[in-house]
């Protein structure tokens, strides 16, 4: 913490600067208080970058990205507040008190061995939670993880991306810390996802263990050169945790364990973590807390037991050579069916599970992915399977999937096939799964690093699936079967979600500078293409054969489905977005203002300002939105509040849709069904806590699919 120099600001948007914290490549950053006494990080971007328009219009995006990470009980910095349309925009993240990760090991050299476990287990955690949003970190380094009190948090996730854009990085530089970039990240087209974040952790892990740079000091060209030949040094790294850091320094990113797998390799469950956490849990009087009459009753860990470790020769990896070196002490739950691929495999073909009411971690034929077990008081069950409460309800939890993250930003949690047998979901790791109606697995594709929510036909499912490496965004049709029918690059890498017009697709083309919509016919070719004032803004809307987008041009279109020719087009304001169709009138989200346009020619017939949450839904008379701890309803007439519920379901906004004349809202682990004057009907606990998940339910006919977990829920509604 360093004194205010002369020419640094006083003030920041609402906030008093009291103090200088550092500065990066994005830009500077200080401590500030608002009025009432709390204490953020702010950073501002410098002025070469707050000039880049497309700096500032993937700034934006990453920004509302990262507001939907962390909060009370995760192990991620929160985004408070931002400005992204100042002269230098700027962001305020909680501000945590304790040193970060690499002044406290030039302090006081390497972090003791249980230490270091708590902090791959919290880290695994968070970056669970940030490429759930669709985010990748890309820069995760010692100095950007901060070791509070409660645990450590990790800071600047997802904003790099923004920084990628810039020109100072169009030549082909490398954007990340050396030492602790993938291999991936070096080499031209190469795909920079959730594993290299993965990569960049067992870096982090080694320099908190041994002390030192686990990829040697010199000129930058030198560490780049050992990260792509694996000329690492792990000789510091005690035996019992360098067999995780060797799996996720793995050359191949789909050998890398995933972020929760790397929660329970370092031999924490998510409660048994949090409830290991103390003051002082990394400094020299955290290595007595191995001892387990030490812990929390009531919890069973399960730390892994190494094998002996390999002696270190020069130029290779001390320790085990893969991810094969690691085992674990376990209890097996039955039959084990093969599957799981990376760090799973490593335990020696079991299962892993802790005390009753906690997490259930299972390979079998039904989902692949990490379950959580849905529980009434009269019975236990199991995940895949049918799941009855005693107690009479007017929704029925069937089964729960877990994907490891919905893909994309936002959107309906997964897309159905056209007679409702089949449910398919991307996810935040790359993968399109298709499951049953029964909740039972059909089939899963890789497709990149990220898929976003699909829509489907009866000849084919389409989704937009991001390619970090390459930043940009492609649509790929993939057959029934699970067979990848074709491709086509659509642009910049952003958050487009493709829209069905009959048995065709339709997406968003280009990107903030230029762009448009395109149509595409079930075998690839195009049926017609729209250019739009600098490029689309979010998920077109489309209704009685028009397509109604916003653009970064500041107009509002509406397009014929058909063609794509233009029907009619107004000044929208600032990056003005699509909302919701209530009836006739379409409302539209501009900066600060919410306005209602007549569909039928683009009068604008009412302008209101609004700091509100998003409107996802709409009737004949209203269209319906969230906020924090709150549903409600605004007239299409004239922008008025209508009426507003609140909802209690933790940290996150809630969502809703409409189905007839019923409102569904899901917030933490319950579902609330609301008719059209916002009366409540019921609500029950259905599935697990969805955490931060941006995703809207999505209901067919008796069927309700809602976030769940890190996945969804199969809710059929009785009443």
């Amino acid at each position: 913490m360093q004194p205010l120099r002369a020419a640094d600001p006083r003030h920041i948007g609402p906030y008093t600067v009291t103090h200088r914290l550092g500065a990066g490549g994005m830009g500077e950053v200080y401590l500030a208080e608002s009025r009432t006494g709390l204490r953020l990080a702010v950073k501002v971007v410098r002025a070469e970058h707050a000039e880049d328009r497309t700096f500032r219009a993937r700034f934006r995006h990453e920004v509302r990205a990262a507001q939907t990470v962390g909060g009370a009980g995760t192990y991620t910095a929160r985004v408070v507040d931002a400005d992204t349309e100042a002269e230098r925009p700027w962001m305020a993240t909680e501000f945590v008190s304790g040193p970060n990760l690499r002044d406290a090991v030039l302090d006081h050299g390497a972090l003791p061995g249980p230490a270091v476990r708590l902090l791959a287990a919290a880290l695994g955690e968070a970056l669970a939670a940030i490429h759930a949003k669709g985010l990748v970190h890309r820069d995760l380094k010692p100095s950007n993880i901060l070791l509070g009190p409660d645990g450590p948090r990790v800071i600047d996730f997802g904003i790099v991306r923004a920084l990628e854009a810039t020109a100072l990085t169009r030549t082909g530089a490398v954007v990340g810390s050396v030492g602790y970039v993938s291999p991936e990240q070096i080499r031209n087209g190469g795909q920079v996802g959730p594993p290299s974040d993965v990569f960049s952790l067992g870096a982090v892990l080694a320099y908190a263990a041994a002390g030192r740079e686990p990829f040697g000091e010199g000129q930058d060209s030198v560490v780049l050169l050992r990260i792509l030949t694996r000329d690492f040094d792990l000789s510091g790294v005690p035996q019992d945790i360098r067999p995780l850091v060797v799996s996720c320094l793995a050359e191949d990113p789909l050998e890398r364990p995933e972020p929760a797998e790397v929660v329970a390799s370092a031999g924490f469950t998510p409660e048994s973590l949090r409830g290991s956490v103390r003051p002082g849990w990394y400094g020299p009087a955290a290595a007595g807390s191995a001892n387990r009459a030490d812990r929390p009753s009531g919890v069973e860990y399960l730390a892994p037991t190494p094998e002996p470790a390999a002696p270190a020769t020069p130029g290779s990896p001390a320790g085990p050579t893969g991810a094969t070196g690691l085992t674990a002490s376990i209890r097996r739950l039955g039959p084990v069916a093969p599957g799981r691929r990376r760090l799973l495999k490593v335990f020696a073909g079991g299962a892993v599970a802790v005390g009753a009411g906690g997490w259930l971690w299972q390979r079998g034929t039904g989902t692949e992915s990490l379950h959580g077990s849905y529980r009434s008081p009269e019975e236990t069950t199991v995940p895949g399977t049918a799941q009855r409460p005693a107690k009479e309800l007017p929704a029925v939890l069937r089964w729960q999937y877990d994907l490891g993250g919905i893909g994309g930003l936002d959107g309906a949690c997964c897309a159905l096939s056209p007679d409702g047998s089949v449910v398919y979901a991307g996810t935040s790791g790359g993968v399109l799964h298709a499951i049953s109606r029964d909740g039972s697995r059909r089939w899963k594709v890789r497709l990149g690093d990220d898929v976003s929510t699909p829509v489907a036909t009866r000849d084919a499912v389409y989704c937009v699936v991001g390619l970090h490496g390459d930043g940009v965004r492609r649509l790929t049709a993939v057959g029934p079967s699970g067979s990848p029918l074709w491709t086509r690059t659509l642009g910049d890498e952003g958050y487009a979600v493709p829209v069905l017009l009959g048995a065709d697709v339709l997406v968003s083309i280009g990107g903030t500078d230029a762009g448009g919509l395109r149509s595409y016919a079930s075998d690839g070719s195009e049926n017609w293409t729209a250019e739009t004032p600098a490029g689309p803004t979010g998920t077109p809307l489309v209704a009685a054969g028009v397509v109604y987008t916003g653009s970064y041009g500041d107009e509002l279109l509406a397009l014929d489905a058909r063609d794509g020719k233009r029907k009619w087009q107004v000044a929208g304001g600032t990056d003005v977005t699509v909302l919701a169709l209530a009836g006739t009138t379409l409302v539209t989200d501009a900066g600060p203002a919410r306005q209602g346009f007549r569909v039928s020619d683009g009068r604008r017939l009412w302008r209101r300002d609004a700091d509100a949450g998003p409107l996802t839904a709409g009737t004949r008379a209203l269209a319906v939105g969230t906020e924090q701890g709150t549903v409600y309803a605004v007239r299409a007439a004239d922008g008025s509040r209508a009426w507003a519920y609140d909802v209690k379901g933790g940290t996150a906004e809630p969502r809703a849709v409409v189905a007839g004349d019923t409102v569904y809202a899901r917030a933490g682990d319950r579902v609330w069904a609301l008719d059209l004057n916002g009366k409540r009907r019921w609500d029950a606990a259905l599935g697990r806590a969805a955490g931060d998940d941006q995703h809207t339910p999505l209901v067919r006919g008796s069927r309700l699919y809602v976030p769940s977990g890190t996945g969804i829920a199969a809710v059929d509604l009785t009443a």
